[in-house]
């Protein structure tokens, strides 16, 4: 049992919408793009899938170091997105130091960070990439043309919020850069998914319950970790997946939500949790009934979420 953590040291569960997004990744790095855009709505896994990147290497076959930025202190100046890279790769920044010096200290400590593995190919992933000022791709181009003149193939990951909202007024779907910056980084349009249907829940439940350790070093899952003796037999939440979603799609349209849209990873994370924590493990437990559905989807808060807005209306604590 091979289990990847965040940097809270929570499992990451892989979705099968996690999957389509690195190969649409893989595909941009085969087709010699240097960087390309992912979008999607608020809690649909953007930065647990810039974690899963950072520490999971086999859907690559060239060796890579990945590093997930965060740019909500990053200005637009050269030398002030250059001091923002430095810090964001580890490096202590040094006062009065001119842009040139700047960007061989970036080149420099690169290729430090990338020796040990003995990889060329450096994948800066740019959470929450609304925040990015026009001007500033600029200057992350001129960092990649230093890294590529210097042996290091550089590729970024943008993620993008949709519906994001900030003092700057991004419109974030038609960002207006230089072509040059459009045709090197954002050609590739991809949209992150949710969860989409049963089958993608199956998926995640069916990970969830038997393949992701709860904790590192435990070597066994959270449900089964509660609930050793319902194991023992032919239980599986996974196979519940057809019922829950039909739960989360009623709930959702007495909600006045769409039944179509997709799952949050965060919504679905949360009726996994519950129904491990609260009801499986329960004494006398030997199956899910409608009520232990309908209650982890009302604790997830599934159907008070606008995926178009990021608006959750706040529920009473179950």
């Amino acid at each position: 049992m091979t289990t990847f953590f965040d940097h809270e040291g929570r499992p990451i569960i892989p979705t099968a919408a996690m999957e389509d997004q690195l190969t649409q990744v893989a595909s941009a790095i085969e087709a010699e793009y240097h960087g390309m855009g992912l979008h999607s709505f608020t809690r649909f896994g953007k930065s647990t899938l810039a974690e899963f990147i950072c520490v999971y290497h086999a859907w690559q076959r060239v060796a890579y170091v990945a590093k997930h930025l965060d740019l909500r202190a990053v200005g637009s100046g050269e030398g002030a997105v250059f001091d923002w890279f430095l810090t964001q790769i580890g490096v202590r920044t040094v006062a009065r130091q001119g842009s040139d010096q700047k960007l061989e200290r970036i080149v420099s400590n690169v290729q430090m960070q990338l020796q040990p593995t003995g990889a060329r190919r450096f994948m800066p992933i740019f959470d929450d990439a609304n925040l990015l000022e026009a001007d500033a791709f600029n200057h992350i181009c001129t960092i990649d043309k230093a890294l590529y003149k210097n042996g290091v193939s550089f590729f970024g990951i943008f993620l993008f919020q949709d519906g994001h909202t900030s003092g700057k007024k991004e419109g974030i779907n038609t960002l207006m850069v230089p072509p040059q910056i459009r045709s090197r980084y954002l050609t590739r349009y991809h949209r992150m998914h949710g969860i989409r249907g049963p089958d993608d829940l199956y998926v995640f439940l069916q990970r969830f319950e038997d393949e992701v350790e709860h904790a590192a070093g435990a070597g066994v899952s959270l449900p089964r970790h509660l609930a050793p003796r319902i194991y023992e037999g032919e239980f599986r939440m996974c196979n519940e997946s057809a019922r829950i979603w039909e739960e989360g799609c009623i709930q959702r349209v007495a909600a006045r939500r769409s039944q179509f849209d997709d799952w949050p990873m965060k919504a679905t994370s949360l009726i996994a949790y519950f129904l491990s924590t609260r009801v499986i493990c329960s004494p006398g437990f030997s199956g899910l009934t409608p009520e232990h559905i309908g209650a982890a989807v009302r604790f997830s808060d599934l159907a008070l979420y606008n995926a178009e807005s990021g608006e959750v209306v706040f529920s009473e604590d179950l």
